[in-house]
């Protein structure tokens, strides 16, 4: 068995969060005649088949799942090494330069220095319009640099690292380790995932359901197939890892997008799974996930004592009114 590099656990973790090469190659930004070709390197490489390719996309087989397992170990090393060793830089940096005017005493302390872009990291979300409009009023000679991550751990790193001014993210108080480490938060929202299922689905008739609804309704097998559009990766894990908590192991797969989720849904009897308040889908019944592992806080974060530390309360109250 030969060695296999850190960008092809990356593949990998693609691969499966999307549950097709096309949506793979979309994710990381090539084209799927690629992921293909390294995919079967990959397999080749290891002497293991990874994926089972079929018409809906593609599944990761037993020893693609043990792999991903130690992938998903490795991964998050990895990431914080790089961004540990992108924090020392800014560090660097901003003691040689100064982040901000303010820091210099100058007049208009709080903005950023005159020309650079105020750099916004967000996982998407319903409070991100209402956000950068204050934003825009607040600082209007400022222009705004925006990156959408779903992961709260790359936001975080940006954000301590020097590379974002302000961001939106998401913690999960049971599942995810304490926030700390130079960020000041405060809470825009409560969050509790939502289940969709077709209308004629037994569990279409409850007020909510939990995680343990989620096993197979005769008890015994596999759990209810959960379906996830197509870059909700971190969501997935943090069901699994929240199921396998309560002993239940559930099928979790990505869609190409909303349409494919809706219609595999309503043909495999599956669940969707998603965020607060999902847009109304036609025949799919939107039901609030109850389970404390499943919860989660919408923050608002910024440097502590940095040039946003005086309006980060102000823009959080401001969040929440627009929240819904």
């Amino acid at each position: 068995m030969g060695d296999i590099e850190i960008q092809d656990l990356r593949l990998l973790r693609a691969v499966a969060d999307t549950g097709s090469l096309s949506g793979a190659a979309r994710q990381l930004g090539t084209s799927q005649g690629n992921i293909s070709r390294q995919l079967q390197r990959i397999e080749r490489v290891t002497g293991l088949t990874l994926f089972q390719r079929h018409s809906r996309g593609a599944a990761p087989t037993q020893a693609g799942r043990m792999l991903l397992r130690g992938a998903d170990t490795v991964l998050p090393l990895v990431d914080q090494l790089l961004l540990s060793a992108a924090e020392h830089a800014a560090e660097y940096d901003a003691e040689r330069d100064g982040e901000y005017d303010g820091e210099h005493g100058g007049e208009g302390a709080g903005a950023p220095r005159t020309g650079r872009s105020l750099r916004l990291g967000a996982v998407p979300t319903t409070v991100l319009p209402a956000l950068t409009s204050t934003l825009a009023t607040l600082l209007p000679q400022t222009p705004l640099d925006l990156r959408l991550d779903e992961s709260p751990e790359v936001l975080l790193g940006l954000l301590r690292g020097g590379r974002l001014d302000l961001a939106v993210l998401r913690h999960w108080p049971v599942l995810d380790a304490p926030l700390s480490g130079r960020v000041d938060t405060a809470v825009i929202a409560e969050e509790r995932l939502h289940v969709g299922v077709a209308a004629q689905h037994p569990l279409a008739r409850r007020p909510c359901v939990t995680l343990a609804d989620l096993r197979d309704l005769s008890g015994q097998g596999p759990g209810i197939p959960v379906l996830a559009e197509a870059g909700h990766g971190a969501l997935c894990r943090h069901l699994v890892v929240a199921a396998e908590r309560h002993g239940i192991r559930l099928p979790v797969s990505c869609a190409a997008d909303r349409t494919d989720a809706t219609a595999r849904a309503c043909a495999m009897s599956a669940v969707l799974l998603g965020y607060h308040g999902p847009a109304p889908v036609p025949g799919i019944v939107h039901l609030p996930l109850n389970d404390d592992a499943t919860r989660c806080l919408l923050l608002l974060a910024w440097p502590a004592g940095g040039g946003l530390a005086r309006h980060g309360a102000e823009l959080a109250a401001l969040a929440r009114e627009t929240y819904g």
